[in-house]
C-alpha cells in the first residue's frame, strides 16, 4: 500500500508538471531571456510615439509605461504584484500571470479574463498586452500593413487634452527670462545680483532637493520679486516614472517651496520638457500650468555668451519665454556673462521683462 501511494504521488507530481507545460503553451509563458525586443513608432491619436515592443504568441507586448502616452495613469501595486492602468476604466495585469482583471462600472464589479499572453518583466520593465489592455480602456486599435504601423485612438474628447505653454499670447514686446535646476551656491547668486542691478524680474523653476540645500536663496528669489515655480524634486524624466511617483515629485517640491517661501507655485516645467499625456493630466489635476519655452539658449552645453546672445537675438519674439539654467555647473559661465548684455540689448529694442505669471495674466 505504501509503495502504491508513492507511485500515485509520483504520477500526480508528473501530471502537475505536464499540465504546467500545457498551460505555458496555451497562455504564452515566455521566459524574459527568450524575448526579442524591437522598437517602432506607434500612432496615438495621430502623434507618433517610439517604443520598444516584442511579440508573444502573436500578440504585441509593450512596456507598461507606454500607456501613459494614451493619457492613462500607470502604477505598480506592490501588494498584488500587478500593474494598474486606468483611464475611464481600470485594468489590472499581474506579473508572470496569464490573466487580467478589469472593472465594469455598470455592474460595479471586477471581471477576470484569461489571456493568451503573460505579463512579463524584461530588463526590469513589465511588458503588457497592447490590444487587450487598450480595448478594455475603451480605445480603438488598428494596423496598417502597407506602412507597418499600429494606430491607437484613445477616443478621448479633444478638449480634455491639457495645453503646454511655449510662449505668451501677446503682440506686445514682453519677454520672460526663466532659469531651471537651481538654486545653487555658485551660479544663482550671480544671476540674482545681475537681475537686481538691472531691475529685472525673472521666473525660477526650482528643484525641490536644491531648495532643501539652499533655502535662503529660494527665499531671496521671492523677496526680490521673482516668480518661483516647480521643476520636480530631483529632476527625473517624468515619462519614465509611474503616476504615483510623478505626483510625489511635484507635491513634495511644492510643499517645501511653500514652507520655505510662503508661496505655493502654480507653474511647472517638467525636467527636459519630458512628459506624457497622462503626466499632463496630472499637472492639470494638481493645479499647474505646464510651461515650456520658445527660446532655448542651450547654455547647459557650455555655450559661450556670444552664442547665447546670437540665439536669443534670432529667436526672440513678443511673448517669448527664454530657457536658461542656474545649476552648479562650470559650463554655465556663458549664462552669467550673457545675462547683462541680453537685458541691455532687448531693452534697447523695446522689450519689457516680465515673469511668467505676468506674461500669462489676462
Amino acid at each position: 500500500m505504501i509503495k502504491i501511494n508513492k507511485i500515485e504521488r509520483k504520477r500526480a507530481f508528473l501530471g502537475i508538471i505536464l499540465f504546467s507545460f500545457i498551460v505555458s503553451g496555451i497562455f504564452g509563458v515566455v521566459p524574459a531571456q527568450a524575448a526579442t525586443i524591437s522598437s517602432a513608432y506607434f500612432s496615438v491619436d495621430g502623434e507618433l510615439i517610439k517604443t520598444n515592443y516584442y511579440m508573444q504568441n502573436g500578440r504585441v507586448m509593450v512596456p507598461d509605461l507606454f500607456f501613459k502616452h494614451t493619457g492613462a495613469t500607470v502604477d505598480k501595486n506592490e501588494k498584488y504584484n500587478s500593474i494598474a492602468v486606468e483611464r475611464n476604466n481600470i485594468v489590472a495585469l499581474y506579473l508572470d500571470k496569464a490573466y487580467m482583471d478589469y472593472f465594469v462600472k455598470e455592474k460595479n464589479k471586477w471581471i477576470r479574463e484569461y489571456l493568451a499572453t503573460t505579463t512579463t518583466v524584461i530588463n526590469g520593465r513589465p511588458y503588457i498586452p497592447l490590444i487587450e489592455t487598450a480595448l478594455k480602456l475603451g480605445m480603438t486599435v488598428s494596423y496598417d500593413s502597407k506602412i507597418n504601423r499600429t494606430f491607437i485612438q484613445t477616443n478621448a474628447p479633444k478638449e480634455s487634452k491639457p495645453i503646454a505653454i511655449k510662449k505668451g499670447e501677446t503682440t506686445e514686446k514682453k519677454i520672460a527670462l526663466t532659469f531651471d535646476d537651481g538654486p545653487d551656491k555658485i551660479i544663482t547668486p550671480q544671476l540674482l545680483d545681475i537681475l537686481k542691478e538691472k531691475g529685472v524680474h525673472a521666473t525660477f523653476f526650482v528643484v525641490g532637493e536644491q531648495v532643501s540645500y539652499y533655502p535662503q536663496l529660494a527665499k531671496r528669489m521671492v523677496e526680490e520679486g521673482h516668480s518661483i515655480a516647480n521643476h520636480s524634486w530631483n529632476h527625473p524624466e517624468l515619462s519614465k516614472l509611474y503616476t504615483a511617483q510623478v505626483i510625489q515629485q511635484l507635491t513634495s517640491t511644492n510643499e517645501l517651496i511653500e514652507k520655505v517661501t510662503g508661496v505655493k507655485p502654480t507653474l511647472l516645467r517638467p525636467p527636459y520638457g519630458d512628459f506624457t499625456a497622462a503626466d499632463a493630466l496630472v499637472f492639470e489635476k494638481l493645479g499647474f500650468k505646464n510651461i515650456l519655452w520658445s527660446v532655448d539658449t542651450i547654455d547647459w552645453d557650455g555655450n559661450s555668451a556670444e552664442n547665447i546672445l546670437t540665439i536669443v537675438n534670432r529667436d526672440k519674439s513678443p511673448g517669448g519665454i527664454v530657457l536658461q539654467h542656474n545649476f552648479q555647473n562650470t559650463k554655465l559661465q556663458g549664462t552669467v556673462d550673457a545675462l547683462p548684455k541680453m537685458i541691455d540689448q532687448l531693452r534697447a529694442e523695446g522689450y519689457k521683462f516680465v515673469t511668467i505669471d505676468s506674461l500669462l495674466a489676462k
